[in-house]
Formats: structure tokens, sequence, C-alpha cells
């Protein structure tokens, strides 16, 4: 039962079924080997969760540090064509109303969250968000993309 409910997390932690195993192995090892040392696992679940949890941050963390092989590539045509539309969308940008481009820029360039907007500015968050929306569909409708929704 606890390896169900092991794996069940390991996959919600990872989003990989092969990730998810590996941990799970690490984690049911790593007990095996607190049991050979003679240590007493009251609470084995909870213990499991811990350490489930600690494996898929350390994982993580060491991914995180390894560079990967295709980040030393040289440009390919994605980059390039990636480029181009990002040049584009700063370009139609440049054409909005001001109070548009600067509420645009301050949440896709800056990072400010629209809640952090709302108390800079003294009003709402359901305004910043309705003000968000209509300058989206202004930058759409000025590139020429149709809304997916």
């Amino acid at each position: 039962m606890h390896l169900t409910r092991l794996r069940a997390r390991a996959r919600r932690l990872t989003r990989s079924p092969q990730d998810a195993e590996d941990l799970c192995h690490e984690v049911c090892l790593a007990i095996l080997e607190q049991e050979a040392l003679g240590a007493r696992i009251a609470r084995p679940l909870p213990y499991m969760m811990t350490a489930l949890r600690h494996a898929a941050s350390a994982r993580s963390r060491r991914m995180a540090r390894e560079t990967p092989m295709e980040a030393e590539h040289e440009p390919q045509v994605e980059d390039a064509a990636l480029a181009c539309l990002c040049s584009q969308v700063l370009a139609h940008m440049d054409h909005l109303p001001a109070p548009d481009r600067a509420l645009l820029r301050r949440v896709a360039f800056e990072g400010v969250t629209p809640s952090e907007l709302a108390q800079d500015m003294d009003v709402p968050v359901g305004t910043i968000m309705s003000r968000l929306a209509r300058a989206r569909a202004r930058l759409r409708d000025a590139a020429g993309i149709a809304s997916v929704f």
C-alpha cells in the first residue's frame, strides 16, 4: 500500500514515470540501508514521503547545475525565428497606448504580479486583470493573431 502512494507522489514530483520509478527505488534503498544499520522507523509512510521529497529536490538541484549539451549548440533556425517573433511583438507593443504598454512591460518583462500592480496603483486586482486582458487583446489585434478563446 505504501508503494502505491509513494509512486503516485513521485509521479507528481517528477512528472515523468521513469524518473518517478527511479526516485522510488532510491527511497526504498535508503530505507533498507537505514534498517540494516539498526534504525527503527516508527511511521514509515511519512518517513518515505519526506525522503522522496528530499531525493526529488536533490535530483532537481543536480540537474540544474549540469550544463546540458544543447546549451552549447550553434544558433539554429528556431532561435532565429524566435528572435524575429520577439522583435515583432516588441514593435507591436510600441504602437499600443502608453498605459497598455507600461502594464504589459511590467508584467511580462519585470515579473510584477497583478496583485503587486494593484497595490502600487491602488486599484482592485480585478481592474488590473481587466486592463491586462484588454492590453493583450490589443496586442493580438495589432499583431494579427487570432484569440485562442
